[in-house]
């Protein structure tokens, strides 16, 4: 069973790693998603109010120009799978 098809922790959360976006693509902005994701992780603790319904509408800006974030498509799986959590 993969990691993102399994119930989520905050642990889980914590640890994620993201790759580099390709060559060409900005991806999301690092300190964006990190912050947003420690709210997710205080959530998954049962410390924090956020709903499906949040993680589900987030949206990232990019990175200063020249500088590649966190890659979309792996940050967009994670918060599929938080969100796959929070609605159980």
């Amino acid at each position: 069973m993969s990691a993102m098809s399994r119930v989520l922790t905050a642990e889980d959360v914590r640890n994620a790693e993201f790759s580099k976006p390709p060559i060409g693509k900005r991806g999301y902005d690092k300190k964006s998603v990190d912050d947003f994701l420690q709210l997710v992780a205080r959530r998954l603790d049962g410390r924090g109010h956020l709903s499906a319904d949040d993680v589900r509408n987030i949206g990232f800006p990019k990175p200063p120009m020249f500088q590649r974030g966190y890659d979309e498509d792996e940050v967009d799986a994670l918060l599929d799978a938080v969100v796959a959590t929070l609605e159980l």
